[in-house]
């Protein structure tokens, strides 16, 4: 029994890797393609212009590191089919799927030398992609029956049914023509949407006629898309497909704002690369959706349950799942940031998209967040009427929900904004996902010291969404919110100690006590006003910043110096309200800073 449980937990684990890698390898694919790194060895293959190493070719080593991740996801797919096939016996489809998974692969690297060799070819990269698609979602479906341990009886007649089947076969097509049209020079052939010039219907095909061609199937995709949310919205069928369904018509709206804009605006090359991402992620829910449908996962009637509840409590709940007050001050950040890198006014059109992603990025981590901390929710004072503790909400439409936020998140930075400030965002959201939230928060006191990383990304964020780059002022911001991150929470965790021991979170009160707690607040706050201060003797910020760093500086050291003498959680709470305050006047004096040095400096 030992034996094939291990067996089973071998297999979820190479299934769920393995899809990752299949979804990553597209990802970058593409990206190769985009680059113009797809041609960059020639037509040889699997050398590289005749060598191994490609030498100082920039271009040319992505495509060999593309193809050295092609030949990871082969081994990869060949240990997931022998474990499959010893797990057999527990689900016969465990071996079908891994024969299946590791024969595609196989076709793909074929096809992989061959769009090579006819030097990228467009019927062949639409044909790469296509295999490609069927790759990861036989990796899915394997991985999704791997994962689930739990199954309720397969339902007569699935509710997603032969619609849910015909919308993502029509998505299919869709991709693979926008491949198509993209290789074929049609991707710009266009120069209005959604029509182009006056022409609504193909007549031939021409570059004007495949683009016109993509555009009618995203058309038919969409309407067939919202009848099959609308479907799994209506009938009763399990929150996980129901919330699938709904991200993937959210993402595919998307999908269809920034396609337009690209055409309006002749937005960033990497849009393309950022559009294949997210419609690589779109047949992910899809296929998850349909597996899960078929599979008669946790059916929960979602309209009955939804008719009991008032939609504007509902609105709040996933207003509370992003954490609001959270969120404030990493705009704040994020604000003051892009004002100070102006020094002024920044175009609106980048503050608002930099904002909007800020909202997204910080939501999304915030709901997945919830939805990870759930059962520790149950036990706090403090947080058990949260939505998923009361039950108001699912967890599985949470997770859904934050993950939905932050892919729109790193999309829309990356296509209104730049790439560089949508790594960052996507930086910054994934590390205290799983970094802070699902390994460090429950495994050391020194959690919220490290995990105080990605609460000071916003500033980096909104230095790049103004300079396209990180400079020394933009590294002291995140200095000054990483060393405040400390003293701020555990303040708030000297004054709610007893949650954080119930619900077993190694906060600095409960594993080093109380006194060790205060010291360590206290030693933080001095960095802090000292990190504070560097911005002055670096020429960053003049000295009407300078007086005001150390007033509010001094005023924070003073209130955790009564904190170290006093035992008293009225002096915490203080503190803890009064680091808000703090963080918030610091910024502002920056931006204050700068307008006076700008107009009358």
């Amino acid at each position: 029994m030992a034996t094939s449980q291990t067996g089973q937990r071998r297999l979820q684990w190479l299934a769920g890797v393995t899809a990752a890698a299949a979804y990553l390898l597209i990802v970058i694919g593409g990206a190769v393609r985009i680059s113009g790194a797809g041609l960059s060895c020639g037509t040889d293959w699997p050398l590289c212009n005749g060598r191994l190493l490609p030498g100082a070719d920039l271009l040319a080593l992505v495509e060999v590191l593309h193809r050295l991740g092609a030949l990871i996801v082969i081994v990869l797919t060949a240990g997931l089919t022998y474990t499959a096939w010893q797990n057999r016996a527990r689900d016969r489809w465990y071996s079908r799927l891994g024969l299946l998974a590791l024969s595609l692969v196989l076709v793909q690297a074929g096809l992989g030398a061959l769009t090579v060799r006819t030097r990228l070819s467009a019927p062949v990269v639409a044909l790469h992609l296509g295999v490609s698609l069927v790759y990861l979602a036989t990796t899915l479906i394997l991985a999704t029956r791997a994962l689930t341990e739990q199954r309720h009886p397969v339902p007569a007649k699935p509710v997603l049914g032969w619609l849910g089947w015909i919308t993502s076969g029509m998505l299919f097509v869709l991709l693979v023509s926008g491949t198509y049209t993209a290789v074929r020079g049609g991707g710009f052939a266009c120069p209005d949407w959604p029509i182009c010039g006056q022409s609504w219907l193909p007549e031939g095909w021409s570059a004007v006629d495949i683009q016109l061609i993509h555009r009618w199937l995203a058309l038919a995709t969409l309407l067939l898309l919202v009848l099959t949310t609308w479907r799994a919205w209506r009938r009763e069928v399990s929150p996980l497909v129901t919330g699938l369904t709904i991200a993937a018509l959210a993402l595919f709206i998307a999908q269809v704002f920034v396609g337009a804009a690209t055409v309006w605006f002749q937005l960033n090359p990497a849009v393309r690369a950022a559009h294949l991402a997210v419609s690589a992620f779109l047949w992910a829910l899809l296929i998850l959706a349909l597996t899960a449908d078929q599979l008669g996962l946790a059916p929960v009637p979602v309209r009955r349950q939804f008719r009991v509840q008032r939609a504007m409590q509902v609105l709040r709940d996933y207003w509370v799942l992003m954490k609001p007050g959270v969120m404030v001050l990493l705009l704040l950040t994020t604000f003051c940031a892009m004002l100070v890198a102006e020094r002024g006014w920044p175009a609106w059109h980048t503050l608002l998209w930099t904002l909007l992603g800020g909202v997204l990025s910080s939501g999304g981590a915030a709901a997945i967040n919830h939805f990870w901390d759930r059962d520790a929710d149950a036990l706090m004072t403090r947080t058990r009427t949260r939505p998923l503790p009361q039950g108001r909400l699912r967890p599985e439409h949470a997770a859904i929900f934050g993950v939905t936020l932050s892919v729109l998140a790193v999309y829309l930075l990356t296509a209104f904004v730049n790439p560089v400030a949508a790594l960052l965002a996507l930086a910054g959201n994934l590390f205290y996902v799983f970094v802070y939230t699902i390994w460090l928060k429950r495994t050391t006191p020194q959690n919220i010291v490290i995990g105080g990383a990605a609460g000071a990304v916003p500033p980096l964020v909104g230095w790049a969404a103004i300079t396209h780059t990180i400079s020394l002022p933009a590294l002291l911001m995140f200095l000054v919110v990483f060393a405040w991150t400390p003293p701020h929470f555990w303040a708030l965790a000297l004054y709610k100690r007893t949650d954080y021991a119930v619900a077993g979170i190694p906060m600095m009160p409960a594993v080093r006590g109380e006194e060790e707690t205060r010291r360590q607040i206290f030693l933080y706050t001095v960095l802090l006003v000292l990190a504070s201060l560097a911005f002055y003797p670096t020429g960053a910020l003049g000295l009407f910043y300078l007086i005001a760093a150390l007033v509010l500086g001094a005023r924070f050291i003073w209130l955790t110096a009564q904190l170290l003498r006093e035992r008293d959680d009225r002096i915490a709470r203080k503190v803890f309200f009064y680091s808000m305050q703090y963080l918030g006047l610091l910024f502002l004096a920056m931006v204050i800073d700068v307008l006076i040095r700008s107009h009358w400096g």
